[in-house]
């Protein structure tokens, strides 16, 4: 009997927690490095998602809780499977931190049970949610959208240039994914009438990075036309 109680003792010590992404994410805590990890760190955890995006330039994707909301997405660091946007998955592995950002990692298992799945609705934040920490962090890993943006710094050799609706600065990153067709190349002054994409964090500090060249509405020129020369000509007939 003795024996039987250890190994039920074992097997309960190391089973993975059947949570939420919520409940891995939320935390009011900022960490010795103003990163705030997950209260869940080093834990093995098994969750549900929607992929919103795939092809990481870690190795891995981004999955949400159906619903959205904040504190509802995660990085998970995976080479090994090949998941697509709308695949709704159940995911078992480690949680850890990588570059500051939390994620799941050394994966166990990714079932695939649904395909097609709808994804939830991009969160609209303000440039300048995105540049404070105590703000941002709600969304990591989170598909946000900004509106009415104007690029203020144009594209660097990082692939980075920053943009602001009036609320503060926020960076775009351009090549976060292995979609290859972005091209982004702003200049300062350029508008946008959105930008959609994954909030990531890295080197201190938050960015969006669009998933595809669709993700990036460039705001189209509005002309006033004149209606003077209608009224001119009619004094010639």
């Amino acid at each position: 009997m003795k024996t039987l109680l250890a190994v039920l003792l074992v097997v309960i010590g190391v089973s993975s927690y059947a949570i939420s992404i919520y409940d891995i994410q939320y935390t009011s805590v900022p960490g010795m490095d103003n990163t705030y990890p997950s209260p869940y760190l080093g834990k093995s955890v098994t969750v549900d998602g929607v992929v919103t995006a795939s092809g990481y330039r870690s190795g891995g994707f981004f999955i949400s809780e159906p619903t959205g909301g904040m504190w509802r997405s995660i990085l998970v660091l995976d080479k090994g499977n090949n998941v697509e946007i709308g695949y709704r998955i159940q995911v078992t592995g480690i949680v850890g931190e990588s570059f500051g950002m939390t994620c799941i990692q050394n994966i166990d298992r990714v079932r695939i049970l649904e395909q097609g799945h709808p994804l939830p609705q991009p969160l609209n934040v303000t440039t300048g949610q995105l540049s404070r920490p105590i703000e941002a962090e709600a969304y990591e890993g989170a598909l946000v959208r900004l509106v009415n943006a104007t690029c203020s710094q144009s594209i660097n050799t990082a692939n980075r240039f920053s943009v602001s609706d009036g609320t503060g600065l926020c960076f775009i990153l351009t090549a976060s994914f292995s979609e290859r067709s972005i091209n982004l190349k702003p200049k300062v002054g350029d508008q946008f009438s959105s930008i959609t994409g994954i909030v990531s964090y890295s080197f201190g500090e938050y960015s969006v990075s669009p998933r595809n060249r669709s993700d990036a509405i460039v705001m189209q020129p509005v002309f006033n036309h004149n209606r003077s020369w209608g009224r001119i000509k009619s004094i010639y007939k």
